[in-house]
């Protein structure tokens, strides 16, 4: 999904709806002297920007600055970064950009539909290694019997 000249509100604007969306992967950002920049999403979290040797707080600044921009998205695709983000610092980044956490939050509604995962009891059939007095094998999560 490309956009041919757009500013950075419509950049702003896509970068806030593929963090509401919880989607990973790269926009790719080229300015109009075909600069180029990546803002890199993992499950809606911001990890980092880079752009023109800066990182950031600083890349989103000097994109700021600039106009037109052109941007794709690429999904599943992480880009390396020189500079990652903790999960508050990015936080911290998106609401300075506009972005409001009410927005991208999933309702209390949701979570309580969502089934929650009970872990697995193991087999009972299966001998611990210190009753069997022999040495425990085991393969993908399964014990082999010798």
């Amino acid at each position: 999904m490309g956009t041919l000249a757009a500013d950075f509100s419509a950049l702003k604007a896509s970068l806030f709806e593929r963090v509401r969306q919880k989607t990973s992967g790269t926009l790719f950002v080229a300015t109009v002297d075909n600069h180029a920049a990546q803002i890199v999403l993992s499950r809606g979290q911001l990890l980092g920007v880079a752009h023109n040797g800066l990182c950031n707080e600083s890349a989103l600044n000097q994109l700021a600055a600039t106009a037109p921009l052109r941007f794709s998205f690429t999904p599943e695709l992480i880009y390396p970064l020189m500079e990652t983000l903790l999960p508050e610092q990015a936080e911290q980044l998106l609401q300075r950009l506009g972005y409001s956490e009410a927005d991208g939050e999933t309702s209390t509604a949701e979570l309580e539909a969502e089934p929650e995962i009970e872990p697995q009891a193991e087999p009972a059939d299966e001998p611990p290694a210190a009753a069997a007095g022999k040495t425990l094998r085991v393969y993908r999560g399964r014990v082999i019997q010798p």
